[in-house]
């Protein structure tokens, strides 16, 4: 159960924002880049997230060295709480999180539209340490507006950190239009133990300053005997 709690979890902690720190290698000032994004999620099973309405926040900063530092808090309840479930009365989890990225130059044979990251994710859940995350991303962006990418992550428990709860695969494919300020994202997540899969369809509003979005995310479609649920998701992230 305790596997099952955790991976659901997971599943709700958005891929999206990490487009900051995917694209960190693109440093806007001397002094490097920030953002901040958050968004709301309607789920049609309030049992499944533990409310029928949550919310995600998440900070960051990427310095000129593509090094970038973020926190995250994930799992806010901003409606009624249901008394059983699966993740009946869960707590707010927050991640600290530190990612170092990569992009090839011009003159490697793939190109300049390689590019590589590395990082680790620490999460908490009432002040205590419950996992611990290395993860890896490769992507590639096209000059005709696609990009794909990958990112594997690896989830630990902290109360005993040789064991593998679960890995979080996320394989995600991008357009973004040259003719008008959108972008649209799939994003495929997949528990490799548990099995668990979600899907995620996103729409970016690509203007200058704030940038709104909204996502539809249908999660736990592949877990036994459990129902999925269907997200309704607005948010919206900023850049400076």
């Amino acid at each position: 159960m305790k596997k099952l709690t955790l991976a659901l979890a997971c599943s709700s902690f958005a891929i999206a924002p990490a487009v900051f720190a995917e694209e960190a290698e693109v440093v806007t000032s001397a002094a490097g880049s920030s953002y901040i994004t958050g968004n709301v999620q309607m789920h049609d099973r309030k049992d499944f997230h533990g409310s029928a309405v949550t919310s995600t926040i998440e900070a960051g900063h990427t310095f000129r060295t593509g090094t970038t530092v973020l926190v995250e808090f994930d799992n806010i309840h901003l409606g009624d709480n249901p008394s059983n479930g699966v993740n009946a009365n869960s707590p707010v989890y927050t991640t600290l999180g530190i990612e170092q990225s990569y992009r090839f130059d011009s003159n490697s044979f793939l190109g300049d539209g390689l590019w590589i990251a590395g990082g680790y994710h620490h999460v908490l859940a009432d002040g205590d340490s419950i996992q611990y995350r290395p993860l890896i991303k490769v992507g590639y962006d096209f000059d005709n507006g696609i990009s794909i990418s990958n990112r594997t992550r690896w989830h630990f428990d902290a109360k005993d950190g040789s064991k593998l709860d679960d890995v979080r695969m996320d394989n995600a494919i991008a357009y973004t239009f040259k003719d008008m300020p959108l972008s649209v994202k799939y994003n495929n997540v997949y528990m490799l133990d548990s099995e668990g899969l979600d899907h995620e369809f996103r729409a970016t509003w690509t203007r200058n300053g704030v940038q709104p979005y909204a996502e539809y995310r249908y999660q736990g479609s592949n877990l036994d005997g459990v129902t999925p649920n269907n997200a309704f998701v607005i948010g919206a992230s900023y850049g400076f």
